[in-house]
């Protein structure tokens, strides 16, 4: 019996040491895994930290998480995901939500949802210029918002205006500068005449 408890215990542990390989080397092929695994903090380094300084051990790191972060937000979009969270992208970068919010806190003293609510703001202005014909409800879907208050609150947070206000000032000052293109294009042909 104790016997084959102990065959079955190290059938198991093989079968673990087995998976961790091959997790590695599936992550080792990859260059953004393989980089973060260099570069990234123990966690032990983070546990203490009462002040701003004390977790500025290894200011590279720092750097690195911060790209890395910002390749998620900027070329991944993860900020468009209606219920991302800071435990999802700590998860994403191999790390702890505790040090990913230092960091983000550090680089660009915002939170982790000021953070997603000034990219979402800044999406939906691209979105609406690319499409002025979407709705303000459409817009905050489009961007990740579940909750039209929230869209609003935020946006009036990033910009000084409602959502319904930036869209209006951004129509009205396209139609001047598309008049004033037209009046130019008179004015030329008058000229050729």
């Amino acid at each position: 019996m104790k016997q084959n408890l102990l065959i079955t215990s190290l059938a198991i542990v093989q079968s673990v040491v087995i998976l961790l390989n091959v997790t590695i080397k599936l992550h080792s092929n990859n260059h953004f895994y393989s980089n973060l695994f260099k570069h990234r903090l123990p966690i032990n380094d983070m546990r203490d930290s009462k002040t701003p300084m004390s977790y500025l051990q290894n200011v590279d790191n720092l750097e690195f998480v911060k790209k890395q972060l910002l390749d998620l937000f900027e070329k991944k979009k993860v900020y468009l995901e209606p219920d991302i969270r800071i435990g999802d992208v700590a998860g994403m970068l191999l790390t702890n939500k505790s040090y990913l919010s230092k960091v983000i806190k550090y680089k660009t003293n915002k939170n982790f949802c000021q953070l997603v609510h000034y990219y979402r703001v800044n999406e939906a202005m691209h979105q609406f210029e690319a499409n002025p014909d979407l709705t303000i409800y459409e817009l905050g879907r489009l961007v990740g918002y579940k909750s039209m208050a929230t869209f609003n609150n935020a946006f009036g947070r990033n910009t000084g205006y409602s959502p319904a206000e930036w869209c209006k000032l951004y129509l009205k000052k396209n139609m001047i500068i598309c008049e004033k293109n037209s009046i130019k294009s008179k004015t030329r042909q008058k000229l050729q005449i």
